[in-house]
């Protein structure tokens, strides 16, 4: 991994907080590399103000991948939600970036990585994900807040090689953005968004 590589997951609404967390990672377009696992909309202040800048981010080099929360909106008619469906319906839903796998809630562990299941893949369509084993690759995902998992409010969940990081920016927890290269977790504390907090991290590869 040259660029360092940067993840956030279930913004919900708070874009102008993620944009708070980067800017305290010192994040730079030209030396890093921002990936964006789901769930920009809804649950939070601003679904709308999320999106633009989501795509601002995409149009500058981020990677942005769909979440269930996006999926909903592509089957929703509204003329609100209307005019983003053509940036949305041009949205991955995985990626993979060196020995990293991206999605917003999990893959299925007897499928490809090319045979996976939009709908799944991105939470839309409830299913049972296998324990993920790889000594080769770590998953990346969001989807499930962290504390759901047995983790305090706030903290990433490391698990074998599968990394959740969903504080719960949309149940008004904490937002959090990731630095795989030098396991550094940025996180805020939604209602009371002044102070970001910066903690080392192990982010376990084997398993």
């Amino acid at each position: 991994m040259t660029k360092r590589l940067l993840v956030a997951s279930d913004i919900h609404g708070h874009g102008k907080l993620l944009l708070k967390l980067l800017d305290k990672a010192d994040f730079n377009f030209k030396k890093d590399q921002l990936v964006l696992v789901g769930d920009y909309v809804n649950n939070g202040p601003d679904s709308v103000g999320t999106l633009k800048i989501v795509k601002s981010l995409h149009e500058q080099g981020a990677i942005v991948l769909l979440g269930n929360h996006e999926m909903r909106w592509l089957q929703d008619e509204s003329p609100r939600i209307a005019v983003w469906k053509p940036f949305l319906r041009k949205l991955p839903f995985i990626k993979v970036i060196d020995d990293y796998i991206f999605v917003h809630a999990g893959i299925e562990s007897s499928k490809a990585i090319d045979s996976q299941s939009k709908e799944i893949v991105t939470g839309y369509r409830k299913s049972h994900f296998p324990a993920f084993h790889s000594k080769k690759m770590t998953l990346i995902h969001g989807h499930i807040p962290t504390n759901h998992l047995g983790e305090q409010k706030g903290d990433i969940h490391v698990e074998g090689n599968k990394i959740a990081i969903d504080t719960g920016a949309g149940h008004n927890d904490y937002l959090s953005l990731l630095d795989l290269k030098y396991q550094r977790h940025y996180s805020i504390n939604i209602a009371n968004p002044e102070y970001v907090y910066v903690k080392e991290v192990k982010l376990r590869k084997e398993i």
